[in-house]
């Protein structure tokens, strides 16, 4: 049912025999496995250096939105525990931007290179 349904979501609604733009098939795809749109997490990065502390934003970087939690990567090990400390925070700044989707929760991952 589930692969039905992006199979038919991708058909072209605009002119017919034109081909679909990629950028709604991966808002399509986006939007059903993760419940948030690409530009959910495009507006995030966008705004990045105004919603996350000037001293982590070298070391932190938004990753996905996935069932309204941001996912943050962070670089250094050191920082994992001052980014959830600063979840709260961030959260009251990511929120504004958007007008039909709440982020409730953050996560923080450690990027391992």
């Amino acid at each position: 049912m589930f692969h039905y349904f992006l199979f038919m979501s991708f058909f072209n609604q605009g002119a017919p025999g034109e081909p679909t733009k990629l950028r709604v098939v991966l808002n399509t795809l986006m939007k059903g496995l993760s419940g948030s749109s690409l530009s959910t997490i495009e507006t995030i990065i966008s705004h990045w250096p105004e919603i996350i502390d000037k001293s982590l934003y070298p070391f932190c970087t938004p990753v996905s939105v996935h069932d309204s939690c941001l996912t943050i990567s962070v670089s250094d090990p050191g920082l994992f525990q001052e980014v959830q400390w600063q979840s709260d925070k961030i959260l009251e700044a990511v929120n504004p931007l958007f007008s039909d989707e709440r982020i409730t929760q953050i996560n923080v991952s450690l990027h391992s290179e």
